[in-house]
């Protein structure tokens, strides 16, 4: 049914009235609003005086009136006869409003031929094969909204450079909304198109015009809420975790019988479990397996390690630095305490092993893939075995920091070499700030011989919120405790310890130890220590210095104590930037 524009201009103005003074930009939405509302498409053409006010408005574009409505042929002139010449007007009609209004915003779109308007001008013009006015309609919709969008955002946002918004709409119409179509859920495209329906009728300040504010600060808040969205650790990413993901990980994860896993030698033992080899008798594979002791707090960490493993393995980038892991399993039905099992990979050695070793770095070359320079002195040799010791270190601990887990516990012992790097083992201190799993602001589980001086990854004052709240104010928390800087510290004890010899030793790092008593008399200020130790013991620190000293630069970095904001030493991340790291080997 055609609206005559009378009716539009009537509503608008009483619109106008019962509302206090705008500017014209908003009147003119305002109509645009209202014909919508009547089921009409809006194409902007022009001014109408309304009680003596010159507003702007737009020509309506009825269900069967489209010829109609650009002046070409009456409604009752839809016979068969006569269609395709109405069709072929409105089709000349629509080029010469596109080019009108294009002109108008800085962008010929009827004559640019890869413009989404100007591939709808050419459907509307091919509409002379199929006699319909709503092919033509249909057409003339999707030009008038290319256009339009463009003239309505830079109504919107006037301090915007309209090369700014120009670029941003090609780069919208050739890439983001093609995609967008494509990807998005029906359930979601409904809600992006209400909330955009709702922004439009309320001049883009939807969320901020009641503090005065306008559609720039209103584009500002979506910006923040995107941001916040995927900011580390990421709550959209926490939300495909805790849902498709972790279904799939259970559906996925390979069940273990009892009967079938023969133990075989010990391998090690910690505070709370023991770690042996196995074999899985119905496959013949080899297994290492992890069964708790039986002290108080065994049961509650072995689960907590099993739910680490299991966030571990659903994110790939992260299981590939780490221990291979591939179930659970328990020894008698219904235990609360279920046993760990990972793939056993030939030459599992620690790091701690290596260190302990005399002729250290002998035999890691190769092992590492490093090629030996006949060249290289000792200092040299030592240092390229710490740079990639040290990379595949600080790249895993920072993809875990990336999916909101802080390892609390990384030392030597706890870098097996597998293949040709070492990977990440023990996980039994971990926690996952994304959900609070492990964590407990009043405890802290960690190994002091290489924890940092505040002990804990977060404030002491922080409450351990539900797993779901938790998740949703992670950016938040992280961003203000900055928990990842609790490993970073632990990373660079490891990195003086490749570099210097008289630090390899098995106790050296004991808390009640010279170095630590040093370290913390010196306000863990590690170019004082230096100049200390150097002075009156003649410490060796030959392989730090290779290069000009880059290791010894990034391990000041590391080794610090936090400031008063909780920063003061490099995250994981950022250290992977650092030249020493960065650089070829």
């Amino acid at each position: 049914m055609f609206v005559d524009a009378r009716t539009i201009a009537r509503e608008s103005f009483a619109r106008v009235r019962s509302v206090a003074p705008r500017g014209a930009a908003w009147r003119g939405r305002e109509r645009a609003r209202i014909a919508r509302r009547h089921g009409c498409v809006v194409l902007r053409a022009g001014v109408v005086d309304a009680a003596g006010d010159a507003l702007s408005w737009s020509a309506i574009l009825g269900v069967e009136d489209v010829a109609n409505t650009f002046g070409v042929a009456s409604a009752s002139s839809s016979a068969q006869a006569g269609a395709q010449g109405a069709l072929s007007s409105v089709a000349r009609a629509v080029t010469d409003k596109v080019a009108t209004t294009s002109a108008s915003v800085g962008s010929s779109v009827a004559s640019n031929a890869g413009s989404p308007a100007a591939a709808a001008v050419d459907a509307v013009a091919s509409g002379v094969q199929k006699p319909t006015f709503k092919a033509a309609k249909a057409a003339a919709k999707a030009a008038v909204k290319a256009v339009d969008g463009v003239t309505s955002a830079k109504e919107a946002l006037p301090d915007v450079p309209g090369g700014v918004v120009d670029a941003f709409a090609g780069v919208y119409n050739a890439i983001l909304h093609p995609a967008y179509d494509a990807i998005a859920p029906d359930f979601v495209k409904t809600i992006v198109a209400n909330q955009w329906a709702i922004e439009s009728a309320n001049g883009y300040a939807y969320y901020v015009k009641s503090y005065g504010y306008g559609a720039e600060a209103e584009l500002a808040f979506y910006v923040f809420c995107a941001y916040y969205l995927v900011a580390k650790p990421g709550v959209l990413s926490w939300l495909f975790d805790q849902t498709f993901a972790r279904a799939a990980g259970t559906a996925l994860e390979k069940k273990f019988d009892v009967q079938n896993i023969v133990r075989g030698r010990r391998l090690g033992a910690g505070s709370f479990g023991t770690v042996f080899a196995a074999t899985d008798s119905s496959t013949g594979k080899e297994l290492v397996i992890k069964i708790a002791k039986g002290v108080q707090g065994s049961s509650e960490l072995q689960n907590a390690e099993a739910y680490i493993n299991r966030r571990i393995a659903r994110a790939p980038l992260v299981a590939a630095g780490c221990a291979p892991f591939l179930g659970t399993y328990v020894e008698v039905e219904g235990a609360r305490t279920p046993c760990l099992v990972w793939a056993y990979q030939p030459g599992e050695t620690s790091l701690e092993e290596y260190l302990g070793d005399r002729n250290f770095p002998l035999g890691l070359e190769d092992a590492l893939g490093i090629n030996a320079r006949d060249s290289d002195d000792d200092a040299k040799r030592v240092n390229r075995v710490a740079k990639k010791i040290m990379r595949d270190l600080l790249s895993t601990t920072a993809a875990l920091h990336d999916i909101g887990i802080v390892h609390r516990d990384l030392k030597p012992a706890n870098l097996v070499l597998m293949g040709n790097k070492f990977k990440l083992v023990d996980f039994g201190a971990a926690c996952d700030l994304r959900t609070g799993e492990n964590y407990d602001p009043e405890q802290g589980l960690l190994d002091p011989n290489y924890s940092p001086p505040e002990q804990f990854i977060m404030p002491e004052k922080t409450p351990a919120a539900p797993p779901f709240v938790a998740g949703f104010l992670s950016p938040f928390l992280w961003t203000l405790g900055q928990p990842q800087l609790f490993d970073s510290y632990s990373a660079g004890l490891i990195l003086l310890q490749l570099g210097v010899p008289q630090l390899r030793g098995k106790n050296v790092m004991a808390p009640n130890g010279a170095f630590q008593q040093r370290l913390e008399d010196n306000n863990y200020d590690l170019r004082k220590w230096r100049r200390e130790v150097e002075d009156q013991l003649r410490w060796d620190f030959s392989a730090l210095d290779v290069n000009g000293g880059v290791a010894w630069d990034l391990a000041c970095r590391l080794v610090a104590k936090r400031n008063i904001i909780r920063r003061g030493r490099l995250d994981c991340g950022a250290a992977l930037a650092h030249p020493f790291i960065s650089t070829p080997l």
